[in-house]
């Protein structure tokens, strides 16, 4: 199966940019790549999601 890509929008300058959805765990920072603003994963919903999808749900 493909890896999963997310669109992060920047909480800050509103650019969108893609993350792995595996790499999207409860805790992880994101950094924004055009002013580096970072935010912190607050729940499992994406690595949960990919689970979901891999057991073919």
């Amino acid at each position: 199966m493909a890896e999963l890509a997310i669109d992060i929008t920047c909480p800050s300058c509103q650019t969108v940019f893609k993350k792995k959805a595996k790499d999207l765990k409860k805790g992880a920072v994101v950094k924004c790549p055009k002013c580096a603003d970072s935010t912190t994963i607050q729940d499992d919903y994406f690595t949960e999601m990919v689970k979901n999808l891999e057991k073919g749900g």
